[in-house]
């Protein structure tokens, strides 16, 4: 009798643990079938490589420049700006006013959109919409229609050649990429994130996790490479260098050869915001007035600098051969300054 009993309660729970299971599977699938129009397949910790930093890498190349956001972007033939002055809102000029653009009524829309940032293809621009928690939105320019793209509340978007990518600071800021062509998204890096370039097989970043060291991750092999043992504010590449203002250096300007990966100080000097366009180094002179700089740096000998804006620099973008920048003095105008 007490076998029989043992038998009938062994019986009995896996019963339980097979409706169990049953029920679960239920409920899976009905989460799935309720989801939004973008679909995640984010990698798991466990079985994503790139938490493995690869030691044996002797060399890196990297390539062009990278996409970046801006405050002003044109798309046909119109002009799109985050009006600083106007709390970050968005108004569209004709190209034709590109030099009228501190003029709101000249203006040909003002939209009810605030954003800092935006990326721009043939026919739309990505942004991230601060009134509604920093979400990823696209505007065409033929239709004019604003869509939501993503709920992440997001930043440092940017368009790479399989995707949009962009921080993703609803999930502990790792690197996201939405497929534009099924509109999937998956998490790239699991890795929090500062800041991050992309370039073409390629993306360079802050670890925040590991003291806003630089790492760069393989797009094409899937794993991430520590380059630096030093924290860095700001960075980019020129001519297969990574120039990198070094927070642990009182912001001195670095060089690390990602060929050799042989890493020296170039500069004595407290730089931020270090920003390269075409193999040319730009940045905000902290020691001179909060000047715009560029790091004139030789083959061989010492790097040394070139004064560009002589007025105290806020912020600055760079776009083809034109710096925007917002000055110390002249808050909330947006000023311009050729390069060539």
């Amino acid at each position: 009798m007490k076998k029989f009993l043992i038998c009938s309660v062994i019986v009995f729970s896996f019963l339980l643990v097979g409706c169990s299971s049953k029920s679960n599977s239920t409920n899976s699938s009905t989460n799935s079938s309720n989801s939004t129009e973008i679909k995640i397949t984010s990698p798991t910790t466990e079985n994503n490589s790139n938490n493995d930093v690869k030691n044996d890498t002797k060399s890196i190349s990297v390539s062009g420049d990278p996409i970046v956001a801006l405050p002003i972007v044109k798309v046909g033939n119109n002009i799109y700006v985050s009006q600083w002055k106007d709390n970050n809102r968005l108004y569209e000029y004709l190209g034709s006013d590109i030099n009228s653009i501190n003029d709101l009524l000249k203006a040909t829309k003002k939209y009810d959109l605030f954003s800092r940032e935006m990326v721009q293809d043939t026919e739309k621009i990505y942004f991230t919409n601060i009134s509604d928690n920093g979400n990823i939105y696209t505007l065409s320019d033929s239709t004019k229609e604003v869509k939501k793209l993503d709920n992440s509340k997001s930043s440092n978007i940017t368009l790479g050649a399989d995707g949009l990518y962009f921080i993703n600071q609803s999930d502990n800021s790792k690197i996201y990429k939405i497929n534009l062509s099924d509109n999937t998204k998956t998490a790239v890096i699991q890795d929090s994130v500062g800041k991050f370039l992309l370039f073409n097989d390629t993306i360079i970043y802050q670890n925040k996790n590991d003291k806003f060291k630089l790492y760069a991750y393989s797009l094409t092999d899937k794993t991430k490479t520590e380059l630096t043992s030093n924290s860095a504010e700001s960075f980019g590449v020129a001519n297969n260098k990574l120039i990198y203002v070094n927070s642990g250096d009182q912001d001195s300007i670095w060089s690390l050869d990602l060929q050799s990966m042989e890493d020296k100080k170039l500069m004595n000097v407290e730089a931020e915001n270090l920003q390269v366009i075409s193999g040319r180094i730009f940045f905000i002179n902290r020691s001179s007035g909060n000047y715009l700089n560029e790091l004139i740096s030789p083959a061989n000998g010492t790097a040394s600098t070139n004064p560009i804006i002589n007025e105290g620099v806020e912020q600055y973008f760079i776009s083809e051969n034109t710096v925007y920048y917002e000055s110390k003095t002249s808050h909330n105008d947006i000023k311009t300054y050729n390069i060539k």
